[in-house]
């Protein structure tokens, strides 16, 4: 959301899951901005009402209020930011400029992701997570799922090529070296899409002498049947490396904590973004 709102101005950004933001954030911004999941709501609460018994102005977004937006009316926000942001953060900068900010900003379609600015990776605190996060398909559930379940198959939406090779340009420009999680869904939800984003993909990796460990989420069948997508990727040079790449792997998820850990655990308290006019 950061890479939409205007240039102009100042903005600051406070992911609570790493940092708590400072005292004189309150009396600096002009407006406050929360987003949350539903894991999140308590902390996504407490920021509305501390945010309105400070004076300030309060719009939200993300999954949780897209979901139950009456919750965040309840609690005191002034703006619900809904849907994708792409569509409905434009539509709310464009009241706020009439004086008419507050109410609901919905969208009716799915935003055009090829159309989608880079993210402000430059706004977060780099060397508190374990890994980034990179987006290629938005929401995608395989376009190979079966009869039985094509009622609830989501028309798969990616960005171009360009734009995830800028945004892991991006990265790697701030210094970032490590683990990068390719999102959403389903990595292989379009199966021509990303075959061919691999043919970019990896010789990129090659000319930057592979500075990042990529892992994604894939449907089970991409090894049933989609080997080649597997089979694309570069072997280990070193005969060291070929050994241990013979080892299996294995990627474990955990159950969400019941407190803040420092690098990305999977119950997180609300982020916020606070902006002020220049």
């Amino acid at each position: 959301m950061a890479a939409l709102l205007p240039t102009e101005g100042q903005l600051r950004f406070h992911d609570r899951n790493v940092a708590e933001e400072p005292e004189d954030d309150g009396p600096w911004c002009d407006l406050v901005i929360v987003s949350a999941l539903m894991v999140q709501r308590e902390d996504f609460h407490h920021l509305i009402r501390k945010a309105v018994a400070m004076g300030k102005k309060v719009a939200v977004g993300g999954p949780y209020p897209t979901s139950v937006p009456g919750h965040a009316l309840e609690s005191g926000a002034h703006s619900l930011i809904l849907d994708g942001g792409e569509l409905t953060v434009p539509a709310f900068l464009a009241a706020l400029e009439t004086g008419a900010g507050n109410g609901m900003f919905q969208a009716s379609e799915k935003p055009d992701v090829s159309l989608s600015p880079r993210p402000r990776f430059d706004l977060l605190q780099r060397d508190a997570y374990l890994m980034m996060a990179v987006q290629s398909p938005a929401a995608a559930r395989s376009t190979a799922s079966s009869a039985a379940s094509s009622a609830s198959t989501a028309k798969p939406r990616t960005k171009e090529n360009h734009q995830i090779l800028a945004e892991l340009q991006t990265l790697h420009d701030l210094g970032w070296r490590g683990s990068i999680c390719m999102v959403d869904d389903n990595f292989i939800g379009n199966q021509h899409n990303v075959k061919r984003l691999l043919n970019d993909l990896i010789p990129w990796m090659r000319e930057h002498r592979c500075p990042f460990n990529l892992l994604t989420e894939a449907s089970v069948d991409l090894v049933a049947e989609q080997p080649q997508l597997l089979e694309k990727w570069p072997r280990p040079a070193s005969s060291a490396s070929s050994s241990a790449s013979r080892r299996p792997t294995r990627t474990v998820w955990s159950s969400p904590a019941s407190s803040r850990t420092p690098a990305i655990p999977l119950r997180r308290p609300a982020a916020r973004a606070t902006r002020r006019e220049s």
